[in-house]
């Protein structure tokens, strides 16, 4: 007969035998290396989440283009000087066309007027503060004058001398006969363009020879 504590001791001694039979508990690992533990981390649940389904398929290319498109447009520049480079100007108050033959697009920002000479056709300018021995822009549309005023191109004539120059100016008349005096404009999606007189806006070039290119008249 068994004594109680002895008894203990030998069921102790069974139930332990019994389980260092059984097959230990084998984690499940799939092909990727991962166990089924993962899924139970909700770190890496809110992770994989946190992945658009498509990143792997979108390209570096995408994404700048996307970035891009989100830019201002490439040409920052006055948009006198970029009408200009085509051979005429669509105005900016206070910016006036200053046409060089090597750099058709050069503008200056008034009070700093452009200066054009007589030596060629190509009547090259530059920008200055002084007056001009000859042509003088203060002016190349309506957008550089105070509210319902014109700008103008006007011949200076010397009794003597005869055309002595060309001078480009806000007034609040109307221009005056051409070619001696030729209302300066702008192109719209108007014939007009920006002309008051119901004209059409056409580029001094071909039109007025004696003015720079870079214009637009009415005529």
């Amino acid at each position: 007969m068994f004594h109680p504590r002895n008894r203990s001791s030998y069921v102790l001694a069974v139930a332990l035998a019994i389980t260092a039979c059984q097959p230990a508990a084998q984690s499940s690992v799939d092909a990727s290396g991962s166990s089924d533990s993962d899924d139970a981390d909700p770190a890496s649940r809110r992770h994989d989440a946190a992945v658009p389904a498509d990143a792997g398929s979108r390209s570096d290319a995408s994404i700048g283009d996307a970035r891009l498109g989100d830019a201002a447009p490439g040409d920052a520049r006055p948009p006198d000087a970029m009408a200009a480079d085509a051979g005429t100007t669509t105005g900016g108050a206070g910016i006036v066309s200053c046409y060089t033959e090597g750099a058709p697009g050069n503008t200056c920002t008034l009070p700093i007027h452009c200066c054009f000479t007589n030596y060629s056709s190509q009547h090259d300018g530059f920008c200055m503060n002084t007056a001009c021995t000859y042509g003088t822009i203060d002016c190349d549309g309506p957008e550089d004058c105070p509210t319902g005023q014109r700008c103008c191109a006007h011949v200076l004539v010397d009794p003597n001398d005869g055309i002595t120059g060309y001078r480009l100016a806000c007034q609040s008349t109307a221009c005056g006969p051409a070619p001696a005096n030729e209302e300066l404009c702008h192109p719209t999606s108007s014939p007009a363009g920006t002309c008051t007189t119901g004209t059409r806006c056409v580029s001094a070039l071909g039109n007025d020879s004696d003015l720079p290119r870079t214009l637009n008249i009415c005529q």
